[in-house]
């Protein structure tokens, strides 16, 4: 039990995060206000790179040789290795046998000596991939990385931030003898190695960390798996359909040997770094496996610890490259070594990571599962793209939305949904997608996030200094009372001037611009050119997923209007608008099936339509919009009087009411500048990426009676995007991206639209039969185009 560890005398902050140990237990994640944010007011944040000399005690060399005293004295646990074990294990035999019966069957000859040859084929596989994948964690390889890391990170970080009552609580969780599960965001590969010094410097066994395959290069391949790497493939099945049951069962057999010899285990929720600066969406495999080791009672319990992870100026470089449509460039040793001296002769200013809130898996299991079951009885489309598909409500103006918005299966789960059970699988995505949206939400800002964020959504032909402060203030304190921490302080305009030093000139130039002949003023400018702006909205993006929601509900005020061809019937300042709070739902509801894969819009155990609803009440209580009760005659309310007195019926459910009174009240817009320029604001949040959906579904066209390689197709997109950006169809050069192209794909996979064929690491996309015409494309093209740019309202003159 948790109580079992807790002191009963403490201080107020050890009583504070031991309130919120306590909670975990009861409530999962963010659906609770976090102890820890109390802890927040009452302690300081901590540079880990200082070491107190003084604390290291009176003698003179202790004092001298502060960083080697430090990690002698660290404590010291045993890391079981594991190989031996795992090769003996009956479940892995069972497999084993079953790939070269399954291999024999297809020869088609009955010969002993053959299936003893095959059967020893798989065996010798079975232990290179293990011997291939395996950490060799050792205790004196993280000391003396330790000591290292404390001379060499100084170098090019100014500080690496934690916060103390978070370290306690993690001590405390590791204290239960519960496996910690580390969640990171990945960012950098630098991630896994701090996460490693911070824990080791605390006294907290370090975790094997999950890595690419693509890392075990020479030196520094060795030097990961003693630090605890074990490395994986990033794609299990070679070919589409054809299970690699062998490597899914040795490492499904090897981490489950780890779980149970007690071993902590650290992987990246999101598979691989981001490459937009948002938060991917989860994969599920590895957790999968954590989840099947409680259900088969491997472990009695685990404790989950979502971790984020920030940096003011990424450590990696950029992934421009990438984002432009070039080949990914894969690690060598000398591109290491190069990387590595680039590093260390630059400043990358701070990196904060914060532990957040350790919940407990069996009582998060109990708590999806009650949620999940009532789901499986209920008639929502499958998440998973079974049945009917989304388009045959096109072209309704008002296709019904998917319910299923939140579960969007991983396509990279361990097992796979052929074997595991729909319940099983709803558990492992509803746990994934909380730990996504819960890290993402309490990722500390950085000041180069929020001037690159200003720049580009706010001040894109640049601004003055003093804006830009008043600007940043105020950003500062919406997010604050938003419940967000800040990884600056200070006054604004150093805070400013700090993070353009390290965006740098090529991202952000400042110049000084005479205002008169007595008077200049420092003006700051964004670069908004490919393939600078690229890399300024990677920093950008940290922030976007806060301000998602408000951005979709202004996108489809906004589509709503475009499409309405009257005009205007203003009341004072007030635009009436000719549709409903209901209408603005539904099409805010539409653009987040659309975008479904960019973002988690909230939390799994709360429903989408309530998050939108408290967004058009926020807009509201701002006066940006108001309502009014629609007026009817006389003898209209006498005659709904004398039904409603009739019929007996004088107490409608709150629901009932709350949706007639949607379905019914007049909107009305605040068209004064203020109110505009907040409404742009939001607008101009999604735009790039709006028009990256809809010269994707136009792009659909191309594939009408052809099939082309998903290098080839996504060329020909980003054409067409570089074409309708010359034409002024388009007006953000950060639109020229990858990523968003490929998630596109992914959407229109989801409505049936596209098939994708997958070998070698090659995908063939191709329509389906149904829409392989122009008639049919252009209904997809229609249900995207419709969310597109449109002007402002008609009062914004």
């Amino acid at each position: 039990m948790w109580r079992g560890f807790i002191e009963q005398t403490q201080p107020v902050a050890d009583v504070l995060v031991d309130e919120a140990v306590t909670q975990f237990k009861r409530v999962p994640l963010c659906c609770q206000n976090s102890a820890v944010a109390k802890v927040h007011q009452e302690q300081g944040l901590r540079n880990i790179l200082l070491v107190d000399a003084q604390d290291s005690g009176n003698n003179f060399l202790t004092r001298k040789f502060c960083h080697l005293s430090t990690v002698y004295q660290l404590k010291k646990y045993e890391y079981p290795q594991l190989a031996l074990t795992v090769v003996k294990d009956e479940q892995l035999r069972q497999v084993i046998e079953a790939a070269a019966k399954d291999d024999y069957s297809k020869i088609g000859e009955e010969d002993d000596e053959v299936y003893k040859g095959i059967l020893q084929g798989h065996e010798a596989r079975a232990t290179k991939i293990l011997y291939d994948m395996r950490s060799t964690l050792s205790d004196f390889l993280l000391r003396v990385t330790s000591w290292l890391l404390y001379k060499l990170l100084p170098r090019f970080l100014t500080s690496v931030v934690a916060h103390p009552a978070q370290v306690q609580m993690l001590i405390k969780a590791s204290n239960t003898g519960l496996p910690l599960i580390f969640l990171p965001m990945h960012r950098s590969h630098l991630d896994y190695i701090l996460i490693s010094f911070i824990l080791l410097n605390n006294n907290i066994r370090s975790p094997l960390v999950a890595a690419g395959d693509n890392l075990r290069i020479p030196v520094f391949g060795w030097l990961l798996r003693g630090l605890g790497a074990f490395f994986i493939k990033r794609r299990m099945d070679p070919v589409q359909g054809r299970r690699d049951t062998v490597y899914r069962a040795v490492l499904h057999t090897y981490m489950m040997a780890c779980l149970r010899a007690g071993h902590n285990i650290e992987f990246f929720i999101e598979g691989g770094r981001t490459r937009t600066g948002k938060a991917c969406l989860p994969k599920g495999g590895l957790l999968s496996v954590i989840v099947d080791a409680y259900m088969d009672g491997t472990i009695e319990d685990a404790l989950l610890v979502p971790v984020s992870v920030n940096y003011e100026k990424l450590v990696d470089g950029n992934f421009v490259r990438e984002q432009l449509g070039q080949p990914k460039q894969m690690e060598t040793f000398w591109k290491a070594i190069r990387s590595i001296w680039s590093v260390l002769n630059s400043n990358y200013g701070m990196m904060r990571i914060d532990f957040n809130q350790p919940f407990s898996l069996r009582e998060l299991v109990r708590s999806f599962h009650a949620c999940n079951k009532s789901k499986l009885h209920t008639s929502v489309p499958d998440s998973g793209g079974g049945g009917d598909s989304p388009l045959q409500s096109v072209p309704s103006e008002n296709p019904k939305p998917i319910k299923s918005l939140h579960t969007v299966p991983s396509s990279a789960s361990l097992y796979g949904t052929d074997i595991m059970v729909e319940e099983h699988r709803l558990i492992v995505e509803s746990i994934a997608r909380h730990i996504v949206y819960d890290c993402s939400s309490s990722t500390a800002v950085m000041s180069t996030n929020a001037v690159a964020f200003l720049l580009l959504n706010r001040f894109r032909n640049g601004v003055i200094m003093d804006k830009l402060v008043e600007a940043m203030e105020k950003l500062k304190k919406d997010l604050f009372y938003a419940g967000r921490d800040f990884g600056f302080t200070g006054d604004m305009v150093d805070v400013i001037n700090h993070a353009c030093d390290l965006l740098g000139p090529g991202l952000v130039r400042r110049e000084r611009v005479i205002k008169s002949r007595d008077e200049s003023v420092v003006m700051v400018r964004p670069f908004t050119m490919v393939p600078n702006v690229i890399e300024l909205s990677y920093y950008s993006n940290v922030l976007l997923s806060h301000f998602v929601l408000d951005s979709v509900v202004v996108t489809a005020l906004y589509s709503l209007l475009s499409a309405d061809p009257n005009p205007p019937a203003m009341v004072g300042s007030y635009q009436v608008l000719p549709f409903t709070e209901e209408q603005v739902q539904q099409f805010a509801l539409d653009l987040c099936e659309v975008l479904q894969f960019e973002f988690i819009f909230t939390q799994p155990c709360r429903q989408l339509e309530t998050a939108i609803e408290d967004v058009l009440t926020q807009f509201r209580y701002k006066e940006i919009l108001l309502c009014s009760e629609p007026t009817h005659s006389e003898n209209h309310q006498w005659a709904m009087r004398f039904v409603k007195n009739f019929s007996g019926d004088s107490s409608d459910s709150g629901d009932e009411k709350g949706t007639d009174r949607r379905s019914t009240q007049t909107l009305m817009l605040d068209t004064r500048e203020e109110a505009l320029q907040s409404l742009e604001f939001y607008h101009a949040l999604l735009r790039p990426l709006i028009d990256v959906y809809a010269v994707s579904a136009l792009g659909l066209h191309r594939l009408v009676g052809r099939q082309l390689t998903e290098h080839d197709y996504l060329q020909e997109l980003l054409l067409e995007m570089r074409t309708q950006l010359k034409m002024g169809f388009a007006q953000y050069e950060e639109s020229l991206s990858v990523d968003p192209f490929k998630n596109s794909l992914k959407l229109f996979e989801r409505w049936e639209v596209l098939e994708c064929l997958s070998h070698d690491r090659i995908k063939l996309y191709y329509l389906r039969d149904e829409f392989d015409s122009e008639r049919n494309v252009q209904t997809v093209f229609e249900k995207v185009k419709r969310f597109k740019w449109a002007p402002v309202p008609s009062g914004a003159s």
